[in-house]
């Protein structure tokens, strides 16, 4: 299967369980997820949904345009927009005191703290701005062109992007190279002055819009 050959490739198979041998339906059983997720937004339900609205077409002849409708009709929907702002709000940029970047034992997570808040904004905004696209750097762009979300703000979550995988790519290559699993965190050591300066920046921004995203969803008032 699909599955085999990626782990095969060295891809480990998903902590979360969110893999294709778990989660195989027909188009009936996902309208029905679909709905289901928008209707009763509750935590579980909106893991899924974060993980199930970013779905994409690789193969086959399976017409998908019931899904593409269901999405189009969730970025009407205010109350679950709200819940999905709040479930994009969960993971934080690690800033410390003086907000400066704190680093754990092991380093600085790139993904939990900055690559998957950048993701989930992006997927909300889109969903809102009913941009169909899934890559995060083509939906940014979107919402902003539909208003949703600034240009200026586009552009500052979509160069803090890139820059996350760049420096997580190279601490990635390192390790492979030093015989280590590569994993999401980098060594503040390992990085330049100028380097630390910019991460501390895109963490302050991403956090800066996640503030935004909270007032403008009124997040605060979902019980």
């Amino acid at each position: 299967s699909v599955v085999d050959g990626l782990i095969a490739a060295s891809f480990p198979p998903c902590k979360g369980g969110f893999m294709a041998t778990n989660w195989h339906r027909p188009l009936a059983e996902w309208e029905r997820l679909f709905r289901g997720w928008m209707e009763t937004p509750e935590p579980r339900a909106l893991i899924e949904a974060a993980n199930f609205f970013d779905f994409r077409a690789v193969g086959g002849a399976l017409p998908l345009d019931p899904l593409a409708e269901i999405l189009l009709s969730a970025g009407r929907e205010r109350i679950f927009l709200a819940h999905l702002a709040r479930a994009s709000l969960m993971f934080e940029p690690p800033l410390g005191l003086f907000r400066q970047v704190k680093e754990a034992e092991d380093g600085v997570d790139l993904k939990r703290g900055g690559i998957v808040p950048i993701v989930s904004l992006a997927r909300l905004y889109a969903l809102e701005a009913g941009v169909q696209a899934r890559p995060t750097l083509e939906r940014l762009p979107g919402a902003a062109e539909a208003g949703v979300l600034s240009r200026e703000g586009a552009e500052t979550l979509a160069e803090a992007f890139r820059f996350l995988l760049r420096i997580r790519l190279r601490a990635q290559v390192k390790a492979v190279r030093a015989a280590r699993p590569p994993g999401n965190s980098v060594q503040l050591g390992d990085l330049s002055a100028l380097e630390r300066t910019h991460l501390r920046e895109t963490f302050l921004a991403i956090r800066e819009h996640q503030q935004a995203t909270a007032l403008n969803y009124a997040v605060s008032r979902i019980s």
